[in-house]
């Protein structure tokens, strides 16, 4: 199920890229975007990381990818001691 999902999700992902203007259309534009470049480059950045995390699941290399988010976090806050 997981192929499938990540599948779909990278479908997704670049369908999003391929329509942003009509996603962006309907998100409209918040303040917070303007940081982004703007509610386009928004959509582009948010399908971007949507297209790796689901090839890294497709693979089974989220441990690789999401290391580097687990030293940021600390270790209470992940149930350890």
């Amino acid at each position: 199920m997981t192929i499938f999902f990540s599948i779909l999700g990278i479908a997704a992902s670049i369908l999003l890229i391929a329509k942003r203007e009509r996603a962006a259309d309907m998100l409209g534009s918040a303040e917070w975007m303007d940081y982004f470049g703007g509610p386009y480059s928004f959509i582009v950045i948010v399908s971007i990381c949507m297209f790796f995390v689901c090839v890294s699941f497709l693979f089974g290399i989220t441990d690789i990818l999401f290391t580097p988010l687990k030293w940021l976090i600390p270790r209470s806050m992940l149930g350890g001691q």
